[in-house]
């Protein structure tokens, strides 16, 4: 029996540390650039939405983060208000970067969507539909992101007094999902790793009572 036991219970031991063993979360940075300032209003380029364009930023590990900020801006009055029909599509690139073995890598991605509704000095409605390909995945050395658009809270009305503070703006957000890449390897499954190591043991304690059969006969 301890010749059996001894292979089993040091792969256990291996098998019971690789599982516990767990990754540091991975950091990385981002920054999103709107394709253009803001979308205008349909027929009046005088109105329309205004995108932010958020400085870089750090996370570490899943997070959620903010694409860009929308305000707003119209001299309509609310019984006729500025309309985004045809207007309103609009772009984000977001460009991620992490640091592996004292690189920096770095990768972007495009995503699209449409603003709608109306929108006057007084008053604001505006909706928004995400493009289909609102969830996108970059994989940077070891690490494999999948990001997703999945917040949108419209803007306020602009401020009926210049002077006052801005108002509230609204946004757009995502979250990011990060992961270790899966890459192919030629080292073998635990599964059969343990598989080998019974047979091994089993083939050892078949030829160590073969041997034993033989010194008695002998």
């Amino acid at each position: 029996m301890k010749r059996l036991f001894s292979p089993i219970a040091a792969l256990a031991l291996l098998l019971a540390a690789s599982a516990g063993a767990k990754a540091d979360p991975i950091q990385w940075t981002y920054n999103w650039t709107p394709g253009s300032p803001a979308v205008t209003a349909d027929g009046n380029p005088g109105a329309g939405v205004t995108f932010t364009n958020e400085p870089s930023n750090g996370a570490t590990g899943n997070s959620d983060i903010v694409a860009t900020n929308l305000r707003v801006f119209s001299a309509a009055p609310a019984s006729v208000p500025d309309v985004l029909n045809s207007q309103g599509a609009y772009s984000l690139v977001l460009t991620l970067s992490t640091v592996e073995n004292s690189q920096t890598l770095s990768g972007s991605l495009t995503f699209a969507g449409k603003l709608g509704g109306s929108f006057s000095k007084e008053s604001a409605n505006v909706s928004n539909v995400f493009g289909p390909n609102a969830t996108q995945t970059l994989t940077l050395g070891s690490s494999t992101f999948t990001v997703s658009l999945a917040s949108f809270t419209g803007p306020a009305p602009p401020r009926l007094d210049p002077l006052a503070p801005p108002v509230n703006a609204g946004s757009i957000g995502a979250h990011v999902n990060v992961s270790a890449a899966v890459t192919p390897t030629n080292v073998p499954e635990p599964s059969t790793m343990l598989l080998s190591a019974l047979g091994l043991s089993f083939l050892g304690g078949a030829a160590w009572r073969k041997r034993k059969l033989v010194r008695k006969s002998a």
